[in-house]
């Protein structure tokens, strides 16, 4: 069975957990984010829980390049609408 990298064509998932509509955390990949608690947080942060959205869109991508634009460009175009927030996990998203 081939790895869904490899199938065209597919949808690549840029995904955000904000809060504060600030970005908390973020991913690109084959899947996305719905509701805040599918999102890797730190312990200490589950009481701000109900302050958290998760937003996603999605690329449709024909071929190896287009896919490497999804991940390289696309993405994190769309991640700009938001500013970084101070508290954020792992690297920048831009």
């Amino acid at each position: 069975m081939a790895h869904w990298v490899d199938t065209y064509p597919h949808e690549v998932y840029a995904s955000v957990l904000l809060l504060d509509n600030k970005i908390y955390n973020y991913k690109i990949g084959q899947h996305y984010w719905e509701y805040p608690f599918q999102v890797k947080m730190r312990y200490s942060d589950f009481d701000k829980l109900d302050k958290m959205e998760a937003k996603y869109t999605s690329f449709t991508v024909e071929n190896d390049e287009e896919h490497e634009n999804a991940f390289r460009i696309h993405a994190r175009e769309w991640f700009k609408q938001w500013e970084i927030h101070k508290e954020n996990i792992g690297s920048k998203p831009y």
